[in-house]
């Protein structure tokens, strides 16, 4: 991993047209990393008090002895612990406070000693406080150690909001390999998310013309060669295996920040675990990790893939489509009907994908002229029956009945979780072709 990031720290220019910078100056991956931590610190110039953020279970598994640690290397430590015994602690409005009230202005640097939850919310309360962080990741479970941006759920809807990268990222082996397997498969969903997400990017580089970075791809298409080529490794905790996911994930943060944007990362099939985690908070219903979604519905999204991409839009009946066609104000009303008190804010996103049939019928028309080229540029692309298998081996669910999703929840989500971003996705395209 670190010759493919010599360059980022540097600072070099992609042919994506912009100079790529990687602001984290430190990462490993490895064993014995906790010992080191303090000595890294100083390295990276820090030597003021340290405050440490856990949870109860993280705060077992490395919190303590990192805080251990940098005590006996003299430096002054506090800790906010998160007490979750029963349930997971949720980035949300309330979290946040705790931090914002419990970090004192004297900490000279943050440490995020954790998975998903505990990262987001440091990260935020960096960015806000002006300070710096660092990731002590305890699990592979979720690619955002790296990111520049925070998920959180406000007002109970999730947002993505603007943040900044861990200054260092020390992931121990022997944590990471001891992490709970539902953790480590969530982090393998994650990553096999990465497939469907680059093909929706690539699919709107073509049809409309956004930016992408095919280097912000690369960075990580080797790490997650070797985890989907050997599932059965991740089940075994092979040290190997866990360290590859670790770097890919982190990879796919760092993907993310060269990008400007989770475009690398994200596509629709994290919208559909968006939407499933939305309803499951307005329901008070516990799921699984997101990553575990994630991993769930990128073979959902293969197969709108797989139809689409098997399909002749030369052939559609543009006046027979026409008489089905819904205009803006009807689809705007469904959206509002679908999601209550989040409609407006979902509204926001979604604008731009409420066409007339004028707009429509000219949409279809580029997709058309485009045709070939978006079968050719995506034909790489596994088909969902292999995911699904990739899952298995991995010891991953694999379909929405296994988390216990309704129906319901599944045939909605492929009809509304488009509306909840304004990213193009194959379900944009899907529903514009009309199938």
């Amino acid at each position: 991993m670190d010759a493919r990031l010599a360059a980022l720290r540097h600072g070099y220019e992609c042919s994506c047209g912009q100079t790529h910078h990687l602001p984290i100056a430190d990462i490993e991956v490895a064993y014995g990393v906790l010992a080191k931590v303090p000595d890294r610190l100083r390295d990276l110039g820090f030597s003021g008090p340290v405050h440490v953020v856990a949870d109860s279970n993280t705060q077992a598994a490395a919190g303590a002895e990192v805080a251990a640690a940098l005590r006996q290397a003299g430096f002054s430590v506090a800790e906010t612990i998160f007490d979750t015994p029963d349930k997971a602690l949720v980035p949300n409005e309330p979290a946040l406070a705790r931090l914002f009230l419990e970090i004192p202005v004297t900490a000279e640097v943050l440490m995020a000693v954790g998975s998903g939850t505990i990262t987001d919310l440091v990260r935020f309360a960096a960015y806000k406080m002006g300070k710096p962080f660092v990731s002590v990741p305890t699990a592979p479970s979720m690619d955002g150690y790296a990111s520049a941006v925070s998920p959180l759920i406000v007002g109970g809807f999730k947002r993505t909001f603007s943040a900044v990268p861990p200054r260092a990222i020390y992931a121990d082996l022997e944590v990471l390999c001891s992490a709970p397997m539902w953790m480590i498969v969530a982090g393998f969903g994650d990553l096999v998310g990465k497939y469907t997400a680059r093909a929706d990017w690539q699919l709107s580089r073509i049809i409309n013309g956004e930016y992408y970075c095919q280097s912000s791809l690369d960075l990580m298409a080797a790490a997650l060669e070797l985890c989907t080529s050997n599932p059965e490794g991740l089940r075994r905790r092979k040290p190997e295996l866990i360290k590859a996911l670790m770097e890919g994930l982190i990879l796919s943060g760092i993907a993310i920040s060269m990008a400007g944007s989770s475009r690398p990362a994200s596509g629709a099939e994290h919208q559909l675990a968006h939407y499933w985690e939305m309803r499951s908070l307005k329901e008070n219903r516990h799921l699984y990790l997101h990553g575990t979604k994630v991993g769930v519905a990128t073979p959902l999204v293969l197969g709108i893939y797989n139809k689409v991409l098997g399909s002749d839009p030369n052939a559609i009946d543009l006046d027979k489509l026409a008489q089905t066609h819904q205009e803006p104000d009807t689809v705007e009303t469904a959206v509002r009907a679908h999601y209550g008190s989040m409609a407006e804010e979902v509204l926001t996103e979604s604008q731009r994908k409420m066409l007339t049939w004028a707009a429509r019928e000219k949409r279809i028309h580029l997709i058309q002229s485009k045709w070939e080229e978006i079968q050719q540029t995506l034909s790489w692309l596994p088909r969902a029956e292999e995911v699904v298998e990739m899952l298995a081996r991995a010891g991953a669910e694999t379909s929405p009945e296994r988390l216990g999703l309704p129906d319901e929840w599944v045939k909605d989500a492929l009809t509304y979780a488009r509306y909840l971003r304004s990213r193009y996705t194959v379900m944009d395209l899907a529903a514009e072709l009309g199938i």
